[in-house]
């Protein structure tokens, strides 16, 4: 299941960069402006909101719903959860359902190199849905992200806290 979501991963990095041009000013029916996605990376407040959107796709017959979006600093964010969003769901590493379990990731601006779920339990990857129609989701997001550095398993580590998005929702 792993190296699934990372081929759908890495296949949504270039639907990150596709979409890096795209800017929208709407918003939703409380004059919330859609297409946002923010998180404090590290302690540091960062807006994802270049390219932000949410996308249903099928691939091999999967569904999955991907968030993203893209910071100033070239740097991204990226969630996939399998299915369709549901409201008021929490989608969680430690949910006993692989399908059940998001995965987050966060892409550094200056290489390929991306941060992962590390399925640490002081800070478990997850997603909430709070809110979801046929054209918006809403929600929150947080975990704990690493990415290994080298054979002898040297990892870097980033938290992701009181990640946050509301974004247009379109079918792919």
């Amino acid at each position: 299941m792993r190296s699934i979501k990372s081929l759908i991963l890495l296949s949504f990095v270039f639907g990150v960069v596709t979409l890096n041009s795209c800017k929208k000013d709407k918003k939703d029916e409380d004059n919330t402006p859609l297409a946002t996605i923010s998180a404090s990376v590290d302690g540091t407040a960062t807006n994802f909101n270049t390219g932000a959107i949410a996308a249903q796709v099928s691939i091999n017959g999967a569904n999955f719903t991907s968030l993203e979006g893209t910071a100033e600093n070239k740097t991204s964010m990226s969630i996939i959860i399998s299915g369709t969003p549901v409201a008021g769901k929490t989608y969680s590493n430690g949910a006993s359902n692989d399908e059940d379990k998001p995965l987050l990731a966060y892409f550094v601006s200056d290489d390929e190199r991306y941060f992962s779920d590390d399925n640490d339990q002081t800070n478990p990857a997850s997603l909430t849905i709070t809110s979801v129609t046929s054209t918006t989701v809403k929600g929150t997001f947080k975990g704990n992200l690493v990415y290994l550095t080298g054979a002898n398993g040297t990892t870097k580590k980033k938290a992701i806290t009181n990640g946050k998005f509301n974004l247009t929702l379109t079918k792919q």
